[in-house]
């Protein structure tokens, strides 16, 4: 397997000409989700020049497929010369959906059932046992960052029956947990432990893991992880009661506000964001911001002014970086959105 190599600087593509004399002058840690968006090769190699790091969703990638990212990221860092972490964002606590079809909105009355596939929009498959052992009449769903919600109106054996409350579009893989009372972290999945084996072959690769509650979860992690950087996400409103115990077993700190405003509702989000940066005088380790930071980039080349101001509120308040996620994996505008942030990061030389 590769060495880790030795960092320097690379001839910048064309585009960025009119920013090399601010390159590498960021004063915010930039982390792009990679995908369906940024598979191009010359893509990449941009993104390298702007980025401090790169994600891959787990859940969204076949263990194949996750190899096959890791292979061309490492042959593209040994041509560039230049080695980015590549943080793999583990599952934890955070359940999804199966392979279902892709839909608009879903039937007002749903089945649930543990499962991995269904090509039956009334069926939907959860493929996690945990889930059906705690589900309760009553209880309220949240799926594909709560644009979809749901509620359970009968409990049987490896299913449930329940009513839309809330309808919106969905597709495979889309993450589905109890609003209220998340499913508890116990153990350290299949899906995750394999991919955690496979990267641990690669020097560069680091671990986040979803639904990070008190900091305890690392007790689970550490074993498979070893000695590599481990990321917490905070995406419950719980884990604001445990902060500081987070940031003495975990390395870094992610603010993830898709899932967080599933799990605390839309009105919550701003007090929980505040609550989280009044503790930064006490925490010890860099703390990132993620969730539609730049959401109008995934449709449009530019952003919203609202999204510039907030970007530069983020930056004063003192967040160390942020993390994309659609605007950079999925969206329509990706080497857009590392030209916008190449720019607005870097300051001119003697400026």
């Amino acid at each position: 397997m590769l060495e880790y190599l030795t960092v320097f600087l690379y001839p910048l593509p064309s585009w960025l000409y009119p920013l090399s004399s601010t390159l590498f002058h960021l004063s915010m840690k930039l982390v792009f989700t990679l995908g369906p968006a940024s598979e191009e090769l010359t893509l990449i190699q941009s993104m390298c020049q702007v980025a401090d790091g790169f994600r891959l969703n787990v859940a969204h990638l076949t263990l194949a497929g996750l190899q096959q990212w890791l292979n061309k990221l490492a042959v593209i860092f040994q041509d560039q010369h230049q080695v980015l972490p590549v943080i793999l964002d583990l599952q934890g606590a955070k359940m999804r959906i199966g392979q279902y079809p892709s839909l608009n909105q879903i039937p007002e009355h749903i089945r649930l059932f543990l499962g991995d596939i269904s090509e039956s929009a009334s069926d939907l498959p959860v493929p996690h046992s945990d889930l059906f052992r705690v589900l309760q009449v009553g209880d309220i769903l949240s799926l594909n960052d709560d644009r979809l919600k749901i509620q359970v109106t009968d409990v049987a054996t490896d299913e449930a029956k329940a009513k839309v409350l809330v309808n919106g579009e969905i597709t495979s893989g889309k993450g589905i947990n109890r609003v209220e009372h998340p499913v508890p972290f116990k153990e350290v999945v299949d899906r995750d432990q394999a991919a955690i084996n496979l990267g641990l072959n690669y020097p560069f690769v680091e671990f986040a893991c979803s639904f990070i509650l008190d900091g305890t979860e690392s007790i689970l992690l550490r074993p498979f992880t070893q000695d590599r950087k481990l990321i917490a996400k905070i995406e419950r409103p719980e884990s604001m009661a445990f902060l500081q115990q987070i940031d003495r077993n975990f390395d870094e700190l992610w603010l993830c506000r898709g899932d967080l405003g599933a799990q605390a509702g839309l009105k919550a989000l701003g007090k929980l964001q505040s609550e989280f940066v009044a503790q930064f005088d006490q925490f010890s380790k860099p703390k990132l911001i993620a969730g539609q930071v730049l959401e109008y980039m995934t449709h449009f080349p530019t952003p919203t002014r609202s999204e510039v101001v907030h970007l530069y509120d983020i930056q004063k308040i003192g967040f160390d970086g942020l993390v994309l996620s659609d605007e950079t994996a999925i969206g329509q505008y990706p080497q857009k959105v590392v030209e916008f942030l190449a720019d607005f990061f870097h300051t001119k030389s003697g400026s």
